[in-house]
């Protein structure tokens, strides 16, 4: 519950020196220890991860063509996120690896 919401966000590219700001959502997906981040990567796509006390683990997964994991850790109203995606579309594109801070909103 401490989680579920809508926060701001503020993500950098490790691999492209590139800042963007989006919006996500973390709601329950109905089971125990587990949320769903929508909108994740700005890409309109909704990940599974497992929430263990402060931690957010976001296992290896590939949604809608792009392969995802990472962690993240809760401070109060604020997530720091760290995880890589590739897309699995796009031949010989890098993966991209990322830093993020989400704001509770």
């Amino acid at each position: 519950d401490r989680l579920t919401g809508s926060y701001r966000i503020e993500e950098h590219s490790q691999t492209y020196n590139d800042y963007t700001r989006f919006s996500i959502a973390i709601r329950k997906s109905g089971i125990y220890d587990e949320v769903v981040i929508e909108n994740f990567y700005n890409s309109g796509i909704a990940v599974r991860a497992t929430v263990a006390y402060d931690k957010i683990y976001i296992s290896r997964q590939i949604v809608n063509g792009y392969e995802i994991e990472g962690v993240g850790t809760y401070y109060g109203n604020e997530i720091e996120f760290s995880y890589r995606v590739r897309d699995t579309f796009s031949y010989g594109k890098p993966t991209d690896f990322c830093n993020a801070t989400a704001w509770f909103d």
